[in-house]
């Protein structure tokens, strides 16, 4: 085996061990890769960052703002209000339905937006209609990857390949090519989730939500004058008594006592930060005796005393990557950040990992954040961005035509790149100016809407297969 075939392949082992445990984001892996690979000479700089030329790059970047035009304007919500009486229907009927509909959604439509829809809709109809969520949202989920690989434009994986094929002289995919063989195996897929949801899920015990541990919050707060533990040992205080408590620091002046003995006695002005569940949480916000404050701004601000807003944050949110404690109102338009929930993966199998790091944890996709409001913004907030409003949600006002045209737009572009009028670079880039002119997206949304943490995962992972090229690692293997 050749050095820089070993040295390629140490990267990839590395690159993958980092991908797994998470210990960075996967656009900083992807950027690391792409600089491990030019600085041991496996590709030259201009080839390193050829990515951002890519035409299937460029593709993908043109299909996130016209599904978010999507998104924006109501449209994706016009399909999906067609799926309610399904929903109705007996789970055996209900869910293989429901799995074929996000399927043929996601043939055309970005998987994620399409996922992200229906996770939002389904706990308010599980609601309304007494159904079992459990029962559907892994189903909807493969069902969302299993339909977007039946055409070009379904996943950036089709579109990828389709190039690297054109670079390597051989013809570009068709945009139905694909279609026939995906088909099969997306009924295929559903047929056998469908079997196995009804039986495997059939058999979870019915107390299985009460048992499962809630999710626990790092949050702070200040002790103010009159509060009855001023004065008083840890120990003989109810927040050591509750057992869905545990103080994790104080902070007093310049000085930080971490997990403070049972003996510590509380004065006035300290900074409690605790680990607790969203109910205490609540409780002690309306609790006259203590303040809730920003990690970043211990002064506090009595302004905030509207609304609390739990948060989760979902794929493609702007707030992945950014520490708690670097949050600030601005980016959360106006709301203040309370506490901060995360959720549990291999870098974090309990709690203790977030316990530790306190403001310093990454925010990443299925975390949860609690906001709350100035009173003068709990009608009309909106963080207009991809994360899922758990207690309660304010849709930006659009016009109605604008939800048809959305639509029109995006079957322009199927049209086009079917009939091969267009390839497909060309007609969403088409579609994308169309929107634009008239004004169903706006420039500022369109930039806001692409997700550069995948556009820099492909354009860092892209000059792999250069690299294998150049050291003969294709050819090996």
């Amino acid at each position: 085996m050749d050095i820089q075939i070993a040295i390629l392949f140490i990267i990839i082992g590395v690159s993958t061990v980092m991908f797994i445990t998470e210990i960075f984001s996967v656009d900083k892996i992807a950027f690391l890769v792409m600089v491990s690979l030019f600085m041991c000479n496996l590709i030259t700089g201009e080839e390193a960052i050829s990515g951002f030329s890519n035409p299937a790059v460029i593709t993908i970047v043109a299909l996130m703002i016209i599904t978010a035009a999507l998104e924006y304007n109501g449209s994706i919500g016009l399909l999906s209000d067609a799926l309610m009486p399904i929903i109705k229907l007996p789970l055996y009927f209900s869910l293989p339905l429901m799995m074929l509909f996000v399927g043929g959604f996601s043939a055309f439509i970005s998987t994620t937006a399409v996922v992200i829809l229906f996770v939002r809709i389904m706990p308010e109809v599980s609601k309304r209609y007494n159904i079992p969520i459990e029962k559907y949202m892994m189903p909807i989920s493969f069902a969302g990857i299993l339909g977007g690989s039946c055409t070009l434009m379904g996943t950036s994986t089709n579109l990828i390949v389709s190039q690297i094929a054109v670079s390597k002289g051989m013809p570009a995919f068709e945009f139905f090519e694909i279609t026939s063989v995906a088909i099969c195996l997306l009924v295929l897929g559903i047929v056998i989730t469908s079997i196995l949801s009804t039986i495997l899920l059939n058999k979870k015990d019915s107390s299985y939500s009460s048992r499962k541990p809630l999710p626990r919050y790092i949050s702070l707060f200040r002790v103010l004058q009159g509060n009855p533990i001023i004065g008083q040992a840890y120990k003989t205080t109810d927040l050591y008594k509750d057992k869905r408590v545990r103080i994790l620091q104080i902070r007093r002046q310049n000085k930080v006592i971490r997990h403070p003995s049972y003996w510590t006695k509380f004065k006035e002005g300290d900074v409690i930060i605790l680990s607790t569940v969203k109910d205490h949480v609540l409780s002690l916000i309306s609790n006259p005796h203590y303040e809730a404050i920003s990690e970043n701004d211990y002064e506090g601000s009595k302004d905030f005393t509207g609304a609390i807003i739990e948060l989760l944050i979902l794929p493609d949110s702007k707030l992945i990557g950014r520490s708690f404690g670097d949050l600030d109102t601005a980016e959360l338009n106006g709301g203040m950040p309370l506490a901060m929930s995360k959720h549990r993966n291999v870098m974090n199998p309990s709690d203790k990992f977030i316990e530790n790091k306190l403001s310093r944890v990454r925010i990443d996709p299925g975390d949860r954040l609690m906001i709350q409001l100035s009173g003068d913004e709990d009608n009309h907030w909106n963080l207009e961005d991809n994360n899922l409003i758990i207690e309660q949600r304010s849709h930006p006002t659009v016009h109605k035509y604008r939800q048809y045209l959305a639509l029109g737009i995006l079957a322009l572009v199927i049209l086009l790149a079917a009939t091969r009028t267009l390839p497909i670079l060309e007609s969403t880039l088409l579609g994308v100016a169309v929107m634009l002119v008239t004004q169903t997206v706006t420039l500022q949304y369109a930039y806001q809407s692409i997700n550069w943490q995948i556009v820099f995962l492909l354009v860092g992972l892209l000059p792999l297969g250069i690299a294998m090229q150049n050291t003969g690692a294709d050819a090996f293997l």
